[in-house]
């Protein structure tokens, strides 16, 4: 991306010259993000990954998670793509893009995430779930019935002979592991899609920005219908973490108490929620193996982060199950 591309851009949408070299922001895993400042104001502009563009329902489903944000933008504090000439996605010489008003403000992790931050995340998602919006062209997850391919992928790793990479020792040491929490999630899912709400779905610390003590989500991407208590349990883990891998019963209150002035959490089933709750993680490690194994990639580059992704997610994936019966202690407890 340079200077040319980003003033076309600029250009094209009426939002002014831009003004000294574009910014890249570093932070996003699958899309590029620059700062860029032109004679109309400050831009976050965002350059979507041509790979994943090149998806069948990629754009489809882009418009449509940007369509989930500004109708919350009504209700909620949103970074919605700003709409020009009736679009929020705007496409230029064969690539996308989003435009966002530029916010001063930043994300925080452990240990800097602190019970306001908590019950700030939990009023918020509760709202989000409260809410029950419907958006046109966006429907209900089905059941995930089947497993990812997950002995296909370690077959054609050992073919390609990268078996002395730390991330193949992983993933085949936790193979079995693995594919059994992937048909626990199956399994869970048949009861989980039957109670759906559409929402943020990624609600990671770094999806969020905060302007002194006012968050902001941001990176819409993921957003469409999904259970609602099993987002609830996927933001426990992201923002109760004590920054050393263990739940914080102070920051786990702070999320579940704001959570519930908005929703019931009286006859949750937390046995199907906690194994359904592998599938974020799982999804992630399937995208990140298969862009490991050459599938989905756009250069080494992209192959070396998507390695370390898999190493990562591994981790989580384990951190997770010795979470798991902490989580159904506290949350039953709560009744």
């Amino acid at each position: 991306m340079n200077f040319n591309q980003i003033n076309k851009v600029m250009n094209a949408l009426n939002l002014g010259e831009v003004i000294g070299e574009p910014v890249e922001v570093k932070g996003g895993l699958l899309h590029k993000m620059f700062r860029v400042c032109t004679s109309s104001g400050s831009y976050a502009v965002k350059v979507l990954n041509s790979e994943i563009m090149k998806r069948p329902t990629a754009l489809k489903n882009t418009i449509n998670s940007e369509k989930i944000a500004a109708l919350f933008a009504n209700s909620i504090p949103v970074v919605a793509a700003l709409t020009v000439d009736g679009k929020q996605i705007h496409e230029k010489d064969g690539c996308y893009y989003m435009v966002f008003n530029w916010i001063d403000g930043k994300s925080i992790f452990a240990p800097d995430i602190y019970e306001m931050h908590c019950a700030n995340i939990g009023d918020i998602l509760g709202k989000m779930h409260s809410l029950n919006i419907i958006v046109n062209g966006v429907v209900p997850e089905e059941a995930e019935t089947s497993l990812y391919e997950w002995e296909k992928y370690l077959q054609l790793a050992k073919g390609q002979g990268i078996t002395d990479k730390t991330w193949m020792e992983q993933y085949e040491k936790s193979l079995n592991d693995i594919i059994e929490w992937n048909k626990q999630v199956c399994e869970a899912q048949e009861v989980l899609v039957q109670n759906q709400v559409i929402s943020h779905r990624d609600l990671d610390p770094k999806n969020v920005m905060w302007n002194n003590d006012d968050p902001f989500l941001i990176d819409w991407e993921a957003a469409g219908y999904v259970n609602p208590y099993q987002e609830l349990l996927e933001v426990i883990n992201y923002w109760a973490d004590d920054g050393k891998g263990n739940l914080d019963k102070s920051y786990f209150d702070a999320i579940v108490k704001a959570y519930g002035k908005h929703m019931n959490l009286a006859d949750v089933e937390w046995d199907e929620v906690l194994s359904g709750s592998y599938m974020g993680m799982l999804g992630w490690l399937e995208y990140n193996v298969k862009r490991s194994v050459g599938i989905e990639v756009s250069g080494d580059e992209d192959t070396k982060d998507a390695e370390q992704q898999v190493i990562g997610t591994i981790k989580e994936l384990y951190c997770y199950q010795k979470k798991a019966k902490l989580l159904k202690e506290w949350l039953e407890h709560d009744r």
